[in-house]
C-alpha cells in the first residue's frame, strides 16, 4: 500500500517546538513506516521522516516572512494532487483546502479535523461531507 500524508507547511514536520498538526502527521507517518507501509510525507523540505519526503517549500513559512502562506499552501497542495494517482490513499492533515480537490482525483482522501479555525470554513466541509472520510481529534477525558 502506498500512502501520501499531507502535512501543514507552517512548521517543520515534526515541529521543533509548536506545531500540533505537524506532530500528528509525523506520528501517523512514522507509525505506518514502522509497520512496513510505503509512506510519502508531503511537508517542508527540512522535515524529518523515515519514509519518503516530498516538498515544494524548503522551510516553514512561519519562519520566513518573505514567503506568502497562501501562495506556498496552494503550491504544496497542488503538488500532491498532481501525483495523487501514485497513491492508494491520501491522509489530509492540512485542514479544509485539500477537500476542494477531492472530487478531481480518483485516490480516496481521509481528512483529520484538528479543529475549526473559524465557522467560515464550514461551507467547505458541508459541500464535501458526502464524498470524504473524516477523523476528529478529541481530548482524552
Amino acid at each position: 500500500m502506498k500512502v501520501a500524508i499531507l502535512s501543514s507547511i507552517a512548521w517543520r514536520t515534526p515541529p521543533r517546538k509548536y506545531g500540533p498538526w505537524e506532530q500528528v502527521a509525523s506520528s501517523i507517518a512514522e507509525g505506518l513506516v514502522g509497520k512496513g507501509i510505503d509512506v510519502t510525507l508531503f511537508a517542508t523540505g527540512d522535515s524529518l521522516t523515515n519514509g519518503k519526503l516530498e516538498s515544494v517549500c524548503k522551510a516553514p513559512y512561519a519562519e520566513n516572512a518573505d514567503l506568502d502562506p497562501k501562495v506556498w499552501e496552494c503550491l504544496h497542495i497542488s503538488h500532491l494532487m498532481e501525483k495523487a494517482d501514485q497513491y492508494d490513499i491520501i491522509h489530509n492533515n492540512f485542514d479544509f483546502l485539500p477537500l476542494t480537490y477531492s472530487r478531481l482525483i480518483a485516490t480516496p482522501m481521509i481528512t483529520t479535523i484538528h479543529g475549526f479555525s473559524s465557522p467560515q470554513i464550514i461551507p467547505v466541509y458541508k459541500k464535501y461531507n458526502k464524498s470524504g472520510a473524516f477523523i476528529s481529534i478529541s481530548m482524552p477525558t
